[in-house]
């Protein structure tokens, strides 16, 4: 709904809450949509359940939560993202068990949550109160919520007086301690305060929650009246009201009474009666989860197919996702309400288990469900799907659609044959055998729909995976995901990403070049002093120091990494002590060919030397003065299990490697392509977007110039669909053959001739952290989206998107193969689409650049930016026709045309520009 459609609307909203009112209102009633328009308007969202991500709380601008429910890492995101976290605080009762001292503070009991109510004039219960504040506020919280303010009117009349007269006095002493607080009513507390609150939170204006009897109850108009008057009274006093009231799971129902209350000049927030699922205030979250299963009792999450091959399209699709454990699920009590759709990959043998029965049931009745490969057996369940076996496939199959690779031949009930029983199901291809059998390949129903098996994943030797029929074209369609804008780490600046790192692996080698160097030597001089690309380096400690294994040449390594190390191109990465092969204590014995590391004398393998040991060696003995590990560089398998990961996080470090992204033009498929992440809740580990010369090379055995078909991946990986970001990643053995380096010269050749932008690792993998914590939102009452991130800095809009001027936090936008990319700035922007044919309305943009946009300010006539370049700067800007540049920076080189400023430089760095432009052409200010 756009603005002036709201305004359109509110004289007949105001009129109904008017009527209403009137015979129990004392005084006039403004019915102003005060925070329909507002700029300074925030929303809130109160969420008292563990937090097992924070990209639905990223759509409020502040929040409420159990600090018990959160981790520091979880706070520090929120507030990275300039979300105000707020930690609640009951000061009026307490949930057993308490302390025997606390039992003597109780003084009656609340029935309805089996709470009990806890005496204010105790000197211990204030004590309790105030040290929990003061740690919460140590804890870095923004401010507290003060709920239960009125349990005291539970206890005997009597004491009412003096309760209230100890409740303000601990108001007031938190106050001092933590001086921003929301308070839960405390109406008649407001004049004794000696500070003003930056709320008041008032629940059920409208509908409220009978927490005994587990039902919604709509108020009486009394009631409604007596708090609307409280209410409009605390207003005028210039302190924010914030109303929850409750209703059922029905979006569309909980952003009407958003409206309502916002109409009224105050904050909503509309929710399920106990605060467990993501309401609706000013903002509200966008499901952005698809549900998949895997069971961990046959193998880690990596592992699974769900991983494997389901998350590589949710990305792309611009959705999260969520690959649920079958060994943990409570198929009945887990909340679907973030998720947008359900993708189950699964033999058929776990369809038969109580709990995932149990999840499906709920599952067909709620979002769109897509089966892929195999069905349930169970009739019932078949039934509900509106399908039925009829035999199996014999011989030589075909599909009525083409297919990417040919079906294999069917043998002896290998295949079920399935037929359609739902009139409103929608066949999308036919399977027929050479027997004349015919059935169903893939349809589409009510429920979602499903791919059969063999049109899904065909499993071949040599470890290759092919999707039989295009899962992009066939399955994503299924799943009816609504379109959003996509969080996109492919892209910075309108242009794609290039990132170079190498592992450390065969720094000593001896090279077969003149001289016999060492092969780190040779990436040193024909490599990393010769292209001017940003690269991440490591070393292995083992390999290089003098207690290690070659302590007879550890002076000229070490020497070697230090020059490495110096160069301005080069950021600083560990890859270990002894090069770990496995990472997961899982991983049995006899798949431990090589043992568990390099052999390093008398060391048995530890997971805390390997990390932080390795970074603290290389940053006192090898990094200069200016500079500090940044990255991680998994080794071997890097299958690193959540707990290790966790120890790069309390580094500060960015942790990289793993997945195996490897396609060549006779050997392609989006099977064979992995996803960004592997994400835990309390863990990401960022992986390698294209895998290394390893597998170029036949696992560097033989054709030492086969990495130079990289290139072939990179140009299947950006066209037709711009899947992953240019990633040169190899080892430092790469420098032994003169063939090897010839590969490495033609790959950074071809990489200067593309319209790319350089990223360090660590700046790629500060966006992908945030690919998952990213919130997508809208508003209640205007059109677009709200996209809040911790680190993404691109989007992907279908390709007939206009950017509104109405948009803010966006610097740019250009066309790319499968979208339009805009240019994020902050954590926050708002994407809005446009009126009129022009981006932005006519104002100057940023199309496309070779770097970040570290600043960009707009005022009525002006707009400032600068650019920071890893490699000399080439950018443009577009409808700058009538605007003046002033340049702030020594070497930049401007060149206007009609429509557009050319940006260049001979020297990487950071340029800053201002354009003074007519102020008719600014209007828009983004």
């Amino acid at each position: 709904m756009t603005t002036t459609n709201v305004f359109t609307r509110m004289p007949l909203l105001c009129m109904q809450v008017v009527f209403l009112f009137t015979l129990f209102m004392l005084g006039g009633f403004a019915c102003t949509p005060v925070l329909a328009d507002s700029a300074d308007a925030k929303s809130i969202a109160f969420y008292y359940q563990p937090i097992d991500s924070v990209r639905e709380l990223l759509s409020y601008d502040r929040i409420v939560v159990n600090a018990e429910g959160i981790t520091p890492a979880q706070l520090k995101q929120l507030q990275n993202a300039k979300v105000e976290v707020f930690a609640y605080l009951s000061v009026g009762e307490t949930l057993p068990p308490l302390t025997d001292g606390l039992y003597k503070a109780v003084i009656a009991e609340n029935p309805a949550w089996q709470s009990k109510v806890m005496d204010l004039q105790q000197p211990l219960w204030q004590q309790y109160l105030l040290s929990k504040a003061e740690r919460l506020t140590a804890t870095g919280f923004d401010g507290l919520f003060l709920d239960t303010l009125d349990s005291y009117t539970l206890s005997p009349p009597p004491l009412h007086d003096n309760q209230r007269s100890a409740l303000t006095q601990i108001i007031n002493n938190i106050a001092k301690r933590s001086p921003t607080l929301l308070l839960n009513r405390g109406f008649e507390l407001l004049p004794a305060l000696d500070f003003t609150p930056a709320a008041i939170v008032a629940e059920s204006l409208y509908a409220g929650f009978n927490a005994q009897q587990q039902g919604y109850v709509e108020q009486s108009a009394e009631d409604t009246a007596w708090l609307m008057q409280r209410l409009q009274d605390v207003r005028q006093q210039g302190i924010e009201v914030i109303v929850i009231d409750y209703r059922p799971d029905d979006i569309n129902d909980r952003i009407t009474a958003a409206r309502q209350i916002a109409t009224l000049g105050f904050t909503p927030y509309i929710a399920d009666g106990l605060l467990e699922q993501y309401g609706v205030s000013l903002h509200y979250p966008l499901p952005r989860r698809v549900l998949g299963l895997f069971d961990s009792r046959d193998g880690p999450k990596k592992q699974s197919r769900c991983h494997r091959y389901l998350s590589t399209l949710i990305e792309y699709a611009g959705y999260v996702p969520d690959c649920q454990d079958i060994s943990t699920l409570k198929g009945n009590t887990l909340s679907l309400q973030p998720y947008a759709a359900a993708f189950l990959m699964l033999p058929e043998v776990y369809y038969q288990q109580p709990q995932v029965i149990t999840l499906l049931q709920r599952l067909l009745n709620r979002i769109p469900t897509v089966f892929v490969g195999t069905v349930p057996e169970n009739p019932a369940i078949l039934a509900q799907l509106g399908l039925q076996q009829q035999g199996f496939y014999y011989g030589q199959m075909q599909a009525s659609l083409p297919t990417l690779y040919p079906l294999p031949q069917a043998a002896k009930e290998e295949y079920p044959r399935y037929v359609l029983q739902n009139s409103q199901a929608e066949v999308v291809a036919n399977y027929h055998d050479n027997s004349g059998n015919i059935g169903v390949a893939a349809f589409t129903a009510p429920w979602g729909g499903a791919l059969l098996a063999p049109g899904d994943i065909q499993e071949l030797i040599n470890d290759r995976q092919r999707w039989i029929l295009d899962p992009f074209d066939v399955l994503l369609p299924m799943l009816r995901l609504p379109s959003l804008p996509v969080p996109d780490i492919t892209t910075e600046s309108g242009q794609r990403i290039v990132t170079a790192h190498i592992d450390g692996d065969g720094f000593p080698s001896v090279a077969w070049l003149p001289g016999k160097p060492f092969a780190a030597q040779a990436i040193f001089d024909r490599i990393l002093t010769r292209y001017q690309l940003p690269h991440t380096v490591s070393v292995v400690e083992a390999e290089v120091a003098a207690h290690g294994l070659y302590p007879h040449l550890a002076d000229k390594l070490e020497q070697i990494a230090r020059d490495i190390f110096r160069l301005p191109n080069v950021e600083l990465a560990s890859h270990t002590f002894s090069h770990p092969f496995f990472w997961d204590p899982r991983v049995s014995s006899r798949e431990k060919l090589y043992g568990d590391a390099l052999p390093v004398p008398e060391y048995q393998l530890n997971y805390t030397r390997e990390v932080a040991g390795s970074v603290a060696y290389i940053n006192e003995t090898l990094a200069p003065a200016d500079k500090k590990v940044k990255v991680f560089l998994w080794s071997g398998m890097a299958n690193p299990t959540p707990d290790i990961i966790a120890q790069t996080d309390a580094l500060e470090l960015y942790n990289v490697n793993g997945g195996n992204t490897y396609v060549l033009n006779d050997n392609f498929s989006y099977a064979q392509v992995s996803p960004h992440l592997n994400w835990y809740p309390n863990a990401v580990q960022v992986y390698a977007p294209i895998m290394n010369e390893n597998l170029y090379t036949e696992l560097w055995t033989e054709n030492f110039s086969g990495f130079a078909r990289v290139t072939e991946t990179f140009t299947k990986l950006g066209e037709p669909r711009r899947l992953k970001p240019v990633s040169i990643y190899y080892h430092m053995y790469s420098g032994m053959y003169p063939s090897s380096l010839g590969a490495l010269d033609y790959i950074y050749h071809w990489a200067q001739t593309q319209p790319f932008t350089p990223l360090y690792l660590s700046e790629y993998a500060k966006r992908a952290r945030g690919l998952y914590e990213t919130g997508v939102g809208a508003s209640i009452f205007q059109n677009g989206h709200r996209v809040r991130s911790t680190g993404i800095r691109s989007l992907r809009m279908p390709a007939n998107f206009i950017v509104g001027a109405r948009s803010s936090g966006v610097t740019g936008v250009a066309n790319g193969p499968d979208g339009r990319y805009l240019s994020l700035l902050g954590p926050l922007a708002i994407i809005a689409p446009a009126d009129s044919a022009r981006h932005f309305d006519g104002a100057p943009y940023l199309h496309q650049a070779n770097g970040m946009v570290q600043h960009w300010h707009t005022d009525a006539t002006s707009v400032s930016l600068s650019l920071l370049s890893h490699v000399p700067l080439h950018a443009t800007l577009l409808q700058t026709q009538h605007c003046r540049v002033q340049s702030h920076s020594p070497g930049l080189s401007i060149k206007p045309s009609q429509h557009e400023l050319t940006l260049s430089s001979h020297l990487p760095g950071e340029y800053s520009l201002t354009l003074t432009c007519e102020a008719s052409e600014i209007a828009g200010s983004h």
